[in-house]
């Protein structure tokens, strides 16, 4: 996750927090240079390209992927996890690029 990704990433969880949702981030980014924690993280599940936020607002489940404003990029593997939770039945991922997108998608829960 580059710089703006991340700042834009706090401020949907202020958001969030301010509207009292249930949510959790992801920490499929979390960098480490040991490859005994890299290969615990893989025995233990950790995929890459999991959507950055879990949310639940009003018994609705969704996924929010955090991209940077402009020039945002889905990796093959986001788009894959993206994809096949778009084809489950009562659960959504989003592709939001910047706080302001988030927001949008997060309203129409509210």
């Amino acid at each position: 996750m580059n710089r703006e990704e991340y700042e834009e990433q706090k401020c949907v969880v202020k958001y969030l927090e301010l509207r009292r949702a249930k949510f959790t981030a992801i920490p499929n980014s979390t960098y480490t240079q040991s490859w005994g924690q890299k290969s615990m993280n893989k025995a233990m599940g950790v995929r890459a390209g999991l959507p950055d936020l879990f949310i639940i607002i009003k018994k609705q489940p969704f996924f929010i992927e955090m991209k940077k404003n402009k020039n945002g990029v889905l990796s093959e593997e986001q788009e894959i996890w993206c994809d096949k939770i778009n084809e489950c039945n009562g659960i959504a991922a989003y592709v939001c690029n910047g706080f302001e997108e988030a927001k949008k998608v997060i309203d129409k829960y509210l």
